[in-house]
């Protein structure tokens, strides 16, 4: 009787706070006059019946039937009100970043629709919790962390603080909730869904339960420090958000002084030019701001400064000024802070341990690490994919790698790259060893010499594969990663390419600049494969397969912008367009909210 009790009770609630909201959804903008008395929110729906004129075509009533009763009891006044309240829509609560109602019903149905902020108690007796301050300034302070205080419903959470009405008692706790997990998740995982960006962005973020981190937030000794604790964790993170707080000072303070692009600039040169670099090195540190007076003359104290620039930029560190280092100079504190908004973006999609060993390449800097410990034991230059075929941003493993492979030409390439060449030379396939087979590997193969590739269109209708040797276009080793994009890291016989200092240049794979240092890196515990064994194997030029006993983990990161240990700050060229990708769709999610110079179009 008491169950049947309580069920009767909950659907009064539920019928009485779905026809308040049908009501205000039905009602007419601009019905009431202007001299008539406003309704008090909490005024009863009055039902008054209107007779039609007797001519009037007949209209079906709208009939607003309450949605279903919970499957799962509440445990008390409070939780009733709070399960009807989710019973009905949320996007009034907040029109700007509505509540994830999917997400709060499934939490609050697993703690009987109890409430999380306020004493479990009669409604308006209920005590709420000094932690919803805490949240508030927390949420406030989020700038800090690349977010937006706007997405935490700060308007509709000041409106109902101090609610006495059950009902929006009942609200503030769904609101606070809401605003806690959307915090959490933001910070930990990103504001964005990598591979609803674009397909390429294949990272997947780490995982988070918001129904164990909202109750252990409000059980912690802090709630402040424990929302900290869940920024990704390695030190990367901390250093760039102290980044985006020194650029953003830049950027208020009207940035740097633009140096006017001259002549070639080298030391023992005095050119007018001069001047304007030596102020645009001062204000970003590069340059003692207290050398005066300013001079025309390029002497060693203002060449150090210019490699230490240069190098902190990508740029070959020679103190030679020449147009891309005027392009880096002239790049604004605004495009800075874009840059590294981006980055604090895809450090969230990183899981928080990396593993005891791993290989990392940055893909906008041209590079490969190898870590071990957390040292970095092996570096060296890559050539990455071309701003048309571009390296994905991926995590996967190293399983394998394959000495003297063999390279099965993707139709792709077959139809853009290798057909154009036979046109130019019909003998190519033969000069570079590459086979010709009818329709599949394990067809037939096909002699080309038959074939008039002047007007021959249909390449893909064959297979072709490369055999090793010198041409081969992986090198001696190939490194196999499991991935859904078909790309894996290489060697290479183009080595004078990794002089270059932009090395987007390949057709998505990754070629290293140190392919058999890496190797040993990969089979350090495979003792068996001696340096002699493998120097045997390629000798002998036959294709082996080599399963690694541990595969290593491998990330293909895209880092435009990161702080070394040391503080020094870093940038490299956008070469993909990625940051501007990340910052547009975060801007999407933004644009209501007021903007600064540096989220400008």
């Amino acid at each position: 009787m008491r169950a049947m009790n309580g069920l009767a009770r909950r659907l009064v609630v539920i019928v009485a706070v779905w026809g308040w909201l049908a009501a205000a959804v039905a009602a007419p903008a601009g019905a009431q006059s202007a001299g008539e008395p406003a309704v008090p929110e909490s005024a009863p729906a009055v039902i008054a019946p209107v007779m039609a004129p007797v001519m009037a075509p007949v209209v079906a009533p709208v009939v607003v039937m309450p949605p279903p009763v919970p499957a799962v009891i509440p445990a008390g006044p409070f939780a009733e009100l709070i399960a009807a309240r989710l019973s009905a829509p949320l996007g009034v609560l907040d029109s700007r970043r509505p509540p994830d109602a999917a997400r709060l019903r499934r939490f609050y149905e697993h703690r009987e629709y109890r409430p999380l902020w306020f004493s479990d108690a009669e409604p308006a007796a209920a005590v709420l919790s000094p932690r919803a301050k805490d949240l508030q300034a927390v949420t406030a302070a989020s700038e800090t962390d690349a977010l937006l205080p706007a997405d935490y419903h700060p308007a509709a959470i000041a409106a109902r603080l101090e609610a006495v009405e059950p009902a929006r008692r009942a609200e503030l706790d769904l609101l606070l909730t809401d605003a806690l997990m959307s915090y959490a998740v933001d910070l930990r995982r990103g504001r964005l869904v990598p591979h609803a960006i674009a397909e390429e962005f294949a990272q997947e973020p780490p995982a988070l339960d918001v129904g164990e981190v909202a109750p252990a937030a409000l059980a912690a000794p802090d709630l402040r420090v424990f929302l900290a604790g869940l920024a990704p964790p390695q030190g990367r993170y901390t250093r760039l958000r102290e980044a985006l707080r020194m650029m953003r000072g830049f950027e208020k303070a009207g940035g740097w002084p633009k140096v006017p692009e001259g002549p070639k600039l080298e030391p023992g040169i005095s050119d007018p030019v001069v001047k304007s670099l030596r102020r645009r090195l001062s204000v970003t540190g590069e340059l003692d701001a207290q050398r005066k007076p300013l001079s025309s003359l390029y002497d060693p104290v203002l060449k150090a400064a210019v490699q230490h620039f240069q190098a902190r930029n990508g740029l070959k560190a020679d103190g030679v000024i020449g147009s891309q280092t005027y392009q880096a100079l002239n790049i604004s504190a605004a495009e800075r802070v874009i840059s590294i908004i981006a980055n604090m973006e895809r450090e969230r999609w990183m899981p928080a341990d990396l593993g005891p060993r791993y290989v990392l390449v940055n893909i906008a800097g041209f590079s490969l690490r190898a870590v071990e410990g957390g040292k970095a034991v092996l570096e060296m230059p890559v050539i990455v994919g071309t701003k048309v075929r571009r390296t994905p941003i991926l995590t996967s493993e190293i399983t394998s790698l394959i000495w003297n492979p063999t390279w099965s030409v993707p139709h792709k390439l077959a139809r853009e790259d290798i057909l154009p060449k036979l046109r130019e030379n019909p003998g190519y396939l033969a000069e570079m060893n590459i086979v010709l087979y009818d329709g599949s590997y394990s067809g037939g193969k096909v002699k080309p010499d038959g074939i008039d590739w002047a007007t021959f269109n249909d390449i893909n209708r064959f297979r072709l594969r490369q055999m090793p040797g010198a041409h081969n276009a992986l090198g001696q080793v190939k490194f196999n990663i499991p991935n859904g994009f078909d790309v894996y890291l290489h060697d290479t016989p183009h080595r004078e390419k990794f002089a270059k200092p932009v090395r987007a240049l390949s057709s998505g794979c990754v070629r290293v600049g140190n392919p058999m240092a890496l190797a040993d890196f990969l089979l350090t515990d495979m003792p068996e494969w001696t340096k002699e064994r493998r120097a045997a194997v390629l000798e002998k030029g036959d294709t082996r397969f080599v399963t690694l006993h541990t595969p290593t983990p491998v990330f293909l990161l895209y880092r435009t912008a990161w702080v070394e240990e040391s503080g020094a700050l870093n940038f490299r060229d956008d070469v993909y367009g990625r940051d501007l990708q990340i910052f547009r769709a975060i801007r999407r999610l933004d644009d209501t909210a007021p903007r600064s110079a540096a989220n400008a179009s």
